[in-house]
């Protein structure tokens, strides 16, 4: 029986070394963005066609009908035909390698499948700066350098080394980002089953921190000034003129804000990730929909009394923290990852089972009013958490909830 495989992602810095060598990507990059909006635009006139079009037909026993011509396909083997066509008549592109640039039509195709169940069609890409290429395949990296088709071996940096050399490469993605190449490598990794020491914690999120069942709180470093620099720079954005370069310099300094702030709040997610990989085998958390969570409150007839500058406070405080990518870190790291309904886990007391909205007087004080017990509002919903998962009452003063099937106040029963 063959060995399990999963797939791990690491990223580098990928150094071009000289003028020349950049350009070479520039223009690899830029190739992809000309042939995702060629083919874009040709898919529109297709489907405008299609629409709008309508050839007559006989038949012996209708008379005259109605027909349309047949629908402009939207697989990856369709555009990829198109390509071709087009790589034929452009003798620039017949000089670039095949695959990358070919492949930047996948992701199209990918986009029309979500366009056709419910998501937003596909849009033009802008020449912006930030293009980039994928390598599909036959990646090959050796002592520290990647080969692009076409164009030679590039080097790579990474502080820490390489945790996956000598695994195999499937696909390389590089992309400029600010100015500089980035690469990120998926290397096919053996899934090895990591131990697990027989301790469990319930895990609470909220906006800003996360807090364990066991005391910890762990408080998302403090961004603010980051946040006023990039408001700053975004209103300096908007007093400059579209396409001059005083402008494309403002939306420089608002790209290199928003990087440093993303780049805290991942390192964030990965020590506390870490942290209670390594402390606890079994780590509960909720089973929360970030989506309908950060809906925009504007427009919503369903709640006319909504404060929408306070909703849209709330929603950028939530996806600030990073409850998502807190997951898919403690998805991988963790011995055992265990999803709970959050409902009612902040209004029920961890002591006595107490449900009621009242017990939860702020953010950050909880008074059961039925026991009076008194705890951190967030420890105590990680204790309820906790209970959820491990189906265990009583365990570190948690009671294994029963959630209502209303809002009513409801009184658990003590187990014995």
């Amino acid at each position: 029986m063959e060995d399990s495989t999963v797939f791990r992602n690491i990223s580098y810095r990928l150094v071009p070394g000289t003028k020349d060598r950049a350009k070479q990507l520039s223009i690899l990059a830029g190739a992809c963005r000309f042939v995702w909006n060629h083919i874009l635009a040709d898919q529109q006139r297709r489907y405008r066609e299609y629409l709008d079009t309508e050839v007559f037909c006989e038949t012996s026993l209708l008379g005259l009908l109605f027909e349309r011509p047949a629908k402009p396909g939207v697989s990856f083997f369709d555009l990829g035909k198109r390509f071709t066509a087009l790589r034929r008549q452009t003798p620039w592109l017949a000089e670039l390698p095949f695959a990358p640039v070919r492949h930047s039509l996948k992701y199209q195709a990918e986009a029309w499948k979500r366009a056709f169940t419910g998501g937003g069609f596909p849009k033009f890409k802008a020449r912006r700066g930030d293009d980039s290429f994928t390598i599909p395949q036959d990646v090959k990296i050796r002592n520290g350098k990647l080969w692009v088709p076409k164009l030679g071996w590039f080097v790579l940096r990474r502080s820490g080394g390489n945790p996956h050399e000598g695994c195999k490469a499937v696909q390389a993605v590089v992309k400029r980002v600010l100015g500089r190449w980035y690469c990120t490598v998926c290397y096919e990794v053996p899934d090895t089953v990591r131990p697990h020491n027989g301790i469990a914690v319930g895990l609470d999120s909220n906006c800003g921190q996360v807090a364990a069942s066991d005391g910890r709180v762990f408080r998302l470093p403090n961004t603010a000034r980051l946040e006023a620099r990039k408001r700053r720079y975004q209103r300096m954005m908007a007093q400059r003129i579209k396409g001059s370069n005083r402008r494309a310099k403002a939306r420089h300094l608002v790209g290199k804000t928003s990087r440093k702030i993303a780049m805290i709040r991942a390192d964030w997610q990965h020590q506390v990730s870490r942290e209670l990989a390594d402390s606890s085998g079994s780590i509960v958390i909720e089973a929360l929909k970030t989506k309908d969570m950060t809906r925009s409150a504007k427009g919503t007839a369903e709640n006319p009394g909504t404060n929408v500058r306070a909703k849209a406070g709330l929603n950028r405080a939530i996806l600030a923290t990073g409850w998502s990518g807190l997951k898919q870190k403690l998805d991988y790291k963790a011995a055992e990852l265990i999803e709970v309904n959050p409902a009612y886990t902040s209004q029920t007391c961890s002591l006595c089972g107490h449900c009621e909205k009242a017990s939860r007087r702020s953010q950050s004080k909880f008074q059961c009013v039925a026991c009076g017990h008194t705890a951190n509002a967030d420890i105590n919903a990680a204790l309820n958490i906790l209970a959820l998962g491990t189906g265990a009452a009583g365990r570190r003063g948690a009671w294994a909830l029963a959630p209502p099937m209303n809002r009513q106040n409801v009184s658990l029963g003590v187990a014995a």
